[in-house]
């Protein structure tokens, strides 16, 4: 399935578009990268930075045979982060979303993928899938377990389907029972847990979580390099000739 994005507005934030573009993926493709910076009947008298749909509508053209998403800073209808516009076309907003991955040091780009894979799945799951306005799809569920097609109704659980992403147990026995391209599911079940944070942050977590076994692992690391520094001090210091093995050296 193809992809095209388009950059909506001014983008404050730094995103690295060529992580999400080389992606790889056996169920999706970046086609192209675009920017709208002009949009038209933009002003409005109660909330000058608020995307009603008719304006996203008006103001991007999209191919029917991809799916085109666009991707922006200002607030969507009912406080969306990701609406369906249009059959093919569908806008994501960094409002507030963006500010609280970046407290929990996810990167931006978890979240552009995260919604991209659920657009893929949604569009294949639902051929005939309507906007946000007229249908919310069965497989997205209010309780928050960490999945793909959690509502995240309270934007702070977004964390939890962008740093330790899955396909809960339910939602793949869903998909399952749709008409799916071959290993859809087991494809799309292996990519999303590549969806991490950076290694140094998993780090951190981990020691936040577990101070204890932070230490004992910590303490025993460091008994480990002793040892082995130690080892290996003593084989080389056997190589060394005599008459070198201290400074008072002979020459």
């Amino acid at each position: 399935m193809e992809f095209d994005i388009v950059k909506l507005g001014q983008l404050k934030r730094q995103i690295n578009f060529d992580i999400i573009q080389q992606w790889k993926s056996e169920i999706f493709k970046i086609n192209s990268i675009r920017e709208i910076h002009n949009i038209p009947n933009f002003q409005n008298a109660i909330d000058w930075q608020h995307l009603h749909d008719d304006i996203i509508r008006s103001t991007i053209t999209h191919n029917s045979d991809r799916i085109t998403m666009a991707i922006t800073e200002y607030s969507l209808e009912d406080n969306f982060y990701m609406r369906r516009v249009d059959k093919g076309l569908v806008i994501i907003s960094f409002f507030e979303i963006g500010d609280i991955l970046q407290y929990s040091n996810i990167p931006i780009e978890n979240f552009i993928i995260k919604n991209i894979y659920e657009m893929a799945a949604l569009t294949n799951a639902y051929p005939d899938l309507s906007n946000t306005s007229d249908e919310i799809p069965d497989i997205i569920h209010d309780e928050t377990r960490g999945c793909l097609f959690d509502m995240n109704g309270k934007k702070a659980d977004i964390i939890y389907s962008t740093s330790k992403l899955i396909l809960c147990p339910q939602c793949a026995a869903f998909l399952q029972q749709r008409e799916l391209p071959r290993n859809f599911v087991e494809n799309l079940t292996t990519e999303i847990r590549k969806i991490r944070k950076q290694l140094f942050y998993r780090i951190s977590d981990f020691v936040k979580k577990h101070p204890l076994w932070s230490i004992v692992i910590g303490i025993t690391t460091q008994l480990f390099i002793g040892i082995i520094a130690g080892l290996l001090a003593n084989y080389f210091f056997k190589w060394i000739p005599q008459d070198f093995r201290f400074f008072g050296m002979n020459v």
